[in-house]
């Protein structure tokens, strides 16, 4: 695995780590800058250092927040089961907690439906919006995208559920591998151990695997016509879930959508390509909407 890469320690250099009671949920925060904010979502069995490579660049230009959201990495798991309706409340009670009226939303995979459904629910919420690589599309396909879109959620779910039987941090680090176009290049020895201890000391708690592959609350043409915010879909060309052309015919159901692709990237575009990707949100995000 490549050994070039900075240390987490030097990509957050200058972020403030920040724990806020979100409604009685103690949550987790890594922050850093001033101006309109701007909140991170991982993906699904995720943690807030999917974006270690992001806060501190776009702290440069907005108040620029990767959390954990509920029941995951260092953040607390409520009473609420995981759901749709779990996740959109947590965030806005962490929004709550920290004094935020309104912020802009990028969201990852799970973060990315997330996101998604917070605007829907909290339109007075939600500035903008960045839906990468993400969750829960629902939307006609021909059978072949079907198939491989199929295939890389059944590849998820075996990887998932081998760490589940078995924890270890070998299989943490196979699960890993499913995020990145190129593993050998991305993976960092310190993600590994970073994700395997976070996972320790989750032990005993309930995770949220059950929620790979549900329908429920799924994104929909119907839905995504009821997002009412200006939407960036950003995809890579190597996503190994939902294909491209998923993505694309998603977007003619939404109002305000625009469109980018990251190249030579999997499913953590934010991470394998890190300067293109904040290029990308913060010139989106300061842009005149229209």
């Amino acid at each position: 695995m490549n050994a070039g890469h900075p240390t987490l320690w030097l990509e957050l250099l200058g972020a403030e780590v920040r724990y806020y009671s979100a409604a009685g949920v103690r949550t987790r925060s890594l922050q850093a800058g001033t101006g309109m904010p701007l909140i991170m979502l991982h993906g699904i069995g995720g943690h807030a250092e999917a974006f270690a490579r992001n806060v501190v660049p776009l702290g440069r230009t907005f108040d620029a927040r990767a959390i954990d959201y509920y029941g995951h990495g260092l953040t607390d798991t409520g009473t609420m089961p995981f759901s749709k309706d779990a996740f959109v409340t947590h965030l806005i009670d962490y929004m709550d907690a920290a004094g935020i009226e309104r912020a802009h939303l990028i969201g990852e995979s799970l973060g990315g439906w997330i996101a998604a459904w917070t605007a829907i629910d909290h339109p007075d919420r939600v500035g903008k919006l960045i839906y990468a690589v993400g969750a829960h599309l629902n939307v006609p396909i021909d059978d072949e995208t079907k198939r491989k879109t199929q295939v890389g959620l059944n590849e998820l779910r075996r990887l998932t559920q081998q760490f589940v039987a078995q924890p270890s941090r070998a299989n943490v680090h196979e699960r890993l591998k499913w995020l990145f176009h190129k593993p050998e290049r991305d993976i960092t020895e310190e993600l590994i151990d970073l994700r395997w201890a976070l996972y320790q000391q989750a032990a005993g708690k309930a995770g949220p695997e059950s929620m790979i592959g549900q329908s429920e609350y799924d994104l929909t043409p119907e839905n995504l016509a009821r997002i009412p915010v200006p939407t960036l879909v950003l995809w890579t060309d190597h996503n190994p879930s939902q294909q491209l052309a998923t993505a694309q015919k998603a977007m003619t159901y939404m109002r305000d959508a625009q469109w980018a692709v990251i190249e030579d990237s999997g499913h953590w575009p934010q991470w394998e390509h890190p300067e293109q990707f904040n290029a990308l949100v913060t010139d989106y995000l300061t842009r005149a909407s229209g």
